[in-house]
């Protein structure tokens, strides 16, 4: 009777600790663990794992995760770190817009970028091909780094890859619109990646050259 007892308080702690399932990590590489609580052992992370207020999540070297919260919310977790989750809760809690905002913008830039390119290349191949001879035309020139090569990286995840791109592009036309969506890419970046002197570098130029962008509003807060 006693084992019996104290299988089901045993049984009742348990899915007391798994019950309040918080969220979920939704990308990670290298090297993650997680517990589900203080006194558990740490066990080798899975994609779509559920996360607990109580666990606690762990980085090696070169590695890094990311917890989709159950509002939708995201939080990074860098290389080398150990956290409690209810404390990546909170932080993330304690400044829950900027980030999903910014990635709003981004995408609106996007699409933005992709309809003047198809109507660009549309109005070269009716208007300006008919009417100027072929000889005058070539002042006109391909850019040489383009957006798509450096959306496949950036969508891959591969963001050191999709950086030197997206500050290649902003190299060969500094105040194109390509320019200014390539900034707020860039923000995005090194924002993951928590290089704060490149992400304030990227913010101070994208406000100096682009004073009416759209991104400007959806910002990482200043220290």
């Amino acid at each position: 009777m006693k084992k019996y007892i104290i299988t089901i308080i045993l049984t009742a702690i348990v899915l007391f600790l798994f019950a309040d399932s918080v969220g979920k990590i939704r990308f990670m590489v290298g090297e993650i663990q997680y517990k589900a609580s203080p006194n558990l052992t740490y066990k080798k992370a899975t994609l779509n794992m559920e996360v607990h207020s109580e666990g606690f999540i762990k980085t090696g070297p070169d590695s890094k995760a990311e917890i989709q919260w159950a509002n939708g919310n995201v939080s990074i977790i860098n290389a080398n770190t150990e956290i409690r989750i209810s404390k990546l809760q909170a932080e993330a809690s304690s400044n829950p817009n900027y980030r999903n905002k910014l990635w709003d913008r981004m995408n609106t830039l996007r699409v933005q970028s992709n309809k003047n390119q198809a109507n660009n290349v549309a109005g070269i191949r009716r208007e300006e091909v008919e009417v100027f001879p072929e000889s005058q035309l070539y002042w006109y020139s391909e850019p040489k780094y383009k957006l798509e090569e450096a959306f496949t990286y950036f969508d891959a995840k591969d963001y050191q890859q999709a950086a030197e791109l997206f500050e290649k592009i902003i190299e060969q036309a500094p105040l194109s619109k390509d320019a200014e969506l390539s900034h707020t890419c860039l923000i995005i970046i090194y924002d993951q990646l928590g290089d704060s002197i490149k992400l304030k570098q990227h913010i101070k130029q994208l406000k100096e050259d682009f004073p009416d962008s759209s991104a400007l509003d959806s910002l990482p807060p200043e220290e």
